[in-house]
């Protein structure tokens, strides 16, 4: 007897308002699932992509800049 089949003899003895808590929660774990499911949308659509263009900053040198900020004096 397969999985699929086990579910389906033990939900057909549960009652009516027991056997709506089942889909609901089978509903709850394929959104969950879905959920999970890595976004394929490229970066270059991302709202902030291009936010810096055109500013002349150095990204390197601000990215140094910002971590020289949290290391601690000795």
């Amino acid at each position: 007897m397969s999985l699929l089949e086990q579910i389906q003899k033990e939900v057909v003895h549960l009652p009516p308002e027991k056997q709506s808590e089942v889909l609901d929660f089978i509903l709850f774990l394929r959104r969950q699932l879905s959920a999970r499911v890595p976004s394929r949308r490229s970066l270059k659509d991302h709202p902030a992509f291009g936010s810096w263009k055109g500013r002349g900053i150095d990204a390197l040198e601000f990215q140094e800049q910002l971590r020289s900020e949290w290391e601690r004096e000795e």
